[in-house]
């Protein structure tokens, strides 16, 4: 990786910690309405979230697949958005949300 794309990592660390720390309040939801009012709550962050992913792969044309698998590992082992294997899942949804389709990227 270029001296660029590690400080637009960063960057995208940044825009995806907010959401990552907002996804564990989902965890104390007692009901489904009160599931889907937090999600309402959290669209515009998780929207931003896609978004920042979706930005960041598309501004490298020439990176392929394994470029993108190797950002997906280290941003699904980063300390700023990782503290349990539900946080991983989040991320991972995310991930394949914004990515599905680009470069062979598959969910």
């Amino acid at each position: 990786m270029m001296e660029d794309d590690v400080m637009e990592i960063e960057q995208l660390i940044a825009t995806l910690a907010p959401l990552m720390s907002m996804e564990r309040e989902a965890e104390n939801c007692q009901s489904s309405e009160e599931y889907r009012a937090f999600r309402r709550r959290v669209e515009d962050i998780n929207q931003e979230a896609l978004d920042g992913l979706r930005q960041f792969i598309d501004d490298r044309p020439n990176w392929g697949h394994t470029d993108m698998q190797s950002v997906y590992y280290f941003l699904t082992k980063h300390p700023d958005l990782i503290y349990s294997r539900t946080d991983q899942g989040v991320l991972t949804a995310l991930i394949n949300e914004a990515w599905r389709g680009k470069r062979g990227w598959k969910a």
